[in-house]
């Protein structure tokens, strides 16, 4: 943003430069002032009375007077034009203070009006103010619902914009209230099985209902089926889901990415569940330990991040034994849904811990197709998943897949 100030700064100073020129000292005569008009006037009248005064005694000749008056002429021109010239630059001067003055104003005013000023902040400051566009716009719907409630794709809306503020209690509820025609759509049904995955960062027994209503509605919605097939792979069932991805991958663009991400899943959900690829039919027969050793390697060769979770010795007379620790990796840059989770007690602190791609909530977003992530570890008052006021939380610092040796330490009591 600086950078950017500072170039605007020096492009202004510039154009005032260019444009002042004419008014910088020297670069034009500046006429002295000290006779004003009327007085060049009178001493031109008295000039010239004294000049008859002389042809009359004698001492002129007519031609020399003739000569006389048009050199008097010359000089009441010259004076007045000097005393303009100064009038002139005493003007000059003024616009020049305008001119340094009201461009700089201008530019700024014709870039509010025209220009972007917000694309000059910080990109946090942009997030920032765009979260709190949205929060307004999200306020003025929900005020509008409450006064007109019968308008299913009003809550609709409603769902999805608290959904993409994270606000997913308020989702949830805002689905609640589209009705009956709810268990009519397939895609909606879909959408909010999405919201509550990603609520829970997992898969909970309300979300696989919606997920196989969805599915009795519309067979071949492409987000069912994507949730299906992840669900399948994190409970291991690895040839339901390669099933249910196979029906999904037509509908895509071929070699676009949507299609290069739900291929490499059905891959990875081959490679653990020792599957052979289609084209490789002929290798069905192979021995149970191959299929083993085949898991083997692919989960070996996925990355991880290992470490320690502890809980501040300040904090253990707000932990019970039995509250539930969920340490979960998450993407820097990214969704909010977690790589890779394990759900233990408080019981089990300090705990040595390793995640991996095995652990992956969503077989699309794992740990090893991430530059950047952070690990968390949060003690859950409510034993859910969601964030809840009164958890204890401790976070890892950005670090790239394949760290070891983090040292989490839950500090913190979530307000």
């Amino acid at each position: 943003m600086i950078p950017f100030y500072l170039a605007v700064a020096a492009l202004v100073v510039v154009a005032l430069i260019l444009l002042l020129r004419p008014w910088w000292p020297g670069s034009r005569r500046i006429a002295s002032a000290d006779f004003s008009p009327e007085l060049n006037a009178a001493i031109h009248r008295d000039r010239l009375a004294e000049l008859e005064r002389d042809r009359s005694n004698g001492s002129l000749s007519e031609s020399d007077l003739t000569e006389a008056r048009e050199e008097l002429q010359r000089q009441l021109l010259d004076d007045t034009a000097a005393v303009e010239a100064v009038a002139a630059d005493r003007f000059g001067g003024r616009a020049g203070v305008a001119v340094a003055i009201l461009l700089p104003l201008a530019a700024v005013a014709l870039y509010a009006l025209l220009g972007s000023p917000a694309a000059v902040l910080p990109v946090d400051v942009q997030i920032q103010k765009a979260a709190g566009d949205m929060e307004q716009l999200t306020a003025k719907l929900a005020k509008r619902l409450e006064d007109k409630p019968d308008n299913p794709q009003g809550w609709l809306m409603l769902g999805r914009s608290y959904k993409s503020l994270g606000r997913w209690d308020d989702a949830e509820r805002a689905f609640a209230r589209i009705g009956p025609e709810l268990n009519k759509n397939a895609e909606w049904l879909a959408e909010l099985a999405e919201l509550l995955i990603q609520k829970n960062n997992g898969y909970n027994e309300q979300a696989r209902q919606l997920i196989r209503q969805a599915l009795q509605l519309e067979p071949g919605n492409m987000l069912a089926l994507f949730m299906a097939g992840g669900d399948a792979f994190s409970g291991e069932r690895f040839a339901e889901a390669i099933a249910h991805w196979e029906r999904l991958l037509p509908q895509l663009e071929p070699g676009g990415e949507d299609a290069r991400m739900v291929e490499s899943a059905m891959a990875k959900a081959r490679q653990r569940g020792g599957l052979a690829p289609k084209i490789a039919a002929a290798n069905k027969g192979a021995p149970q330990s191959t299929a083993k050793t085949a898991k083997g390697t692919a989960i070996a060769a996925g990355k991880s991040v290992s470490g320690r979770v502890e809980l501040s010795p300040a904090l253990k007379d707000k932990a019970m034994p039995d509250d539930v620790v969920f340490i979960f990796a998450r993407a820097i840059n990214g969704p909010r849904m977690p790589l890779a989770a394990l759900r233990v007690r408080v019981a089990d602190l300090p705990l040595d811990f390793m995640l991996d791609d095995t652990k992956a909530v969503m077989p699309s977003a794992t740990i090893s197709s991430v530059e950047e992530l952070r690990v968390e570890a949060r003690v859950s008052k409510s034993g859910k998943a969601t964030p809840g006021k009164g958890d204890l939380t401790g976070k890892s610092p950005t670090v790239k897949p394949g760290a070891k040796g983090l040292r989490i330490v839950i500090d913190t009591i979530n307000p």
